[in-house]
C-alpha cells in the first residue's frame, strides 16, 4: 500500500514539472515573432481638394477620406508615368496606402484617369470574345 501511495505521488509530480514545460516552450516561440504590418490596402474615390504644400488629396465618400503624397509614392495618369501636378481636383483616382506612425494614410500607389487596354484583373468594359465574329 505504501508502494502504491508513494508512486502515485511520485507520478504526480512527474506529471506536474513535465506538463508545463510545451507551454512555456510555446510560448517562448511566439515572443520571437514580431506580427507583420499589413500589406497596403486599396482605395478609390473622386478628388474633391487637394493641397499641393501639404502633399494631400482629399477624396468623395461616405466620408471625406485625406491621403498623403510621399516621395516614394508611385502616381500614374491615363497608365503613364506622372506627378501630383500631373492630377488635379475632380480626377477619379484610385491606389493602395498603407497607415503611417500618426494613423494617417499615406499612398503606396495613386492612379488617375483611365485603366489601358490588357491591364488590370479583369476583362475590359464592352469586350468580350463574341465581338470579333462576325
Amino acid at each position: 500500500m505504501k508502494k502504491l501511495l508513494l508512486l502515485s505521488v511520485f507520478s504526480a509530480l512527474v506529471l506536474a514539472v513535465a506538463l508545463p514545460a510545451p507551454a512555456q516552450e510555446k510560448k517562448a516561440a511566439t515572443e520571437g515573432k514580431e506580427k507583420k504590418a499589413p500589406g497596403p490596402l486599396p482605395f478609390n474615390g473622386k478628388i474633391t481638394a487637394m493641397d499641393a504644400a501639404a502633399k494631400t488629396i482629399t477624396l468623395s465618400g461616405k466620408e471625406a477620406r485625406v491621403v498623403q503624397i510621399t516621395s516614394s509614392t508611385k502616381i500614374t495618369k491615363d497608365g503613364k508615368p506622372a506627378t501630383l501636378d500631373d492630377i488635379k481636383a475632380g480626377d477619379q483616382v484610385g491606389g493602395a496606402f498603407r497607415k503611417n506612425a500618426d494613423g494617417k494614410m499615406e499612398a503606396t500607389t495613386l492612379n488617375a484617369g483611365v485603366r489601358p487596354e490588357g491591364k488590370g484583373k479583369g476583362k475590359a468594359k464592352g469586350k468580350d470574345k463574341g465581338d470579333d465574329k462576325k
